[in-house]
């Protein structure tokens, strides 16, 4: 199974042409990221682009789009509600949502009644499956925005609580265009991604 990176940087421009694709192609492929995969979400402001490796070890851009992101921006050293969206090279741990599996190969976890992404203390960051309330996110409550996602893997190895919880790669919301902290974009392209 191949390892999928997300990488989020902070530069100040949004879709890219075929000159700056190159440029881009050349600072992806000296990235550490890029020598531990062969697919990477790119994140440049509002650009969200995925890169695959060619066999001759050079990178080529499959598809771009538009994405949302905190609503205060990018940040090195975020922490719980700050409304700021990680900058960094993060693993996609798993994908999951309120349907059913659509065809993926990496694990899928469908949303039940009981799904949260815990911000307690003993279980901060993790997946928690539970009859009774936990703080932190009642996953099914977030629609359409979990419909489909991915967990990026920010704040895992290791786990600092209070550095952020539920940071994931998400649908658009139907009623802004910023997130509290994920990434977002069209329902579409969650899809295809």
């Amino acid at each position: 199974m191949r390892k999928i990176f997300l990488l989020a940087l902070m530069f100040m421009f949004i879709f890219v042409n075929e000159t700056c694709a190159k440029s881009i192609e050349e600072m992806l492929s000296k990235t550490k990221t890029a020598k531990n995969t062969d697919q990477i979400i790119l994140v440049i402001d509002h650009s969200l682009s995925l890169w695959n490796k060619l066999e001759d070890g050079t990178w080529q851009m499959d598809f771009e789009t538009r994405c949302n992101y905190g609503r205060n921006g990018f940040n090195l050293n975020r922490h719980e509600g700050d409304k700021t969206t990680p900058i960094g090279s993060f693993p996609i741990l798993y994908a999951f949502g309120m349907g059913d599996n659509p065809g993926l190969e990496i694990e899928y976890k469908k949303i039940t009644p009981n799904s949260y992404l815990s911000g307690e203390y003993a279980t901060y960051n993790t997946w928690v499956e539970s009859n009774s309330y936990i703080a932190g996110e009642h996953l099914i409550d977030y629609y359409p925005e979990y419909k489909y996602a991915m967990n990026f893997g920010f704040n895992i190895n290791p786990v600092v609580v209070g550095k952020g919880a539920a940071i994931f790669l998400h649908c658009n919301s139907t009623y802004k265009d910023w997130t509290a902290g994920c990434l977002s974009v069209p329902e579409d392209i969650m899809l295809e991604i």
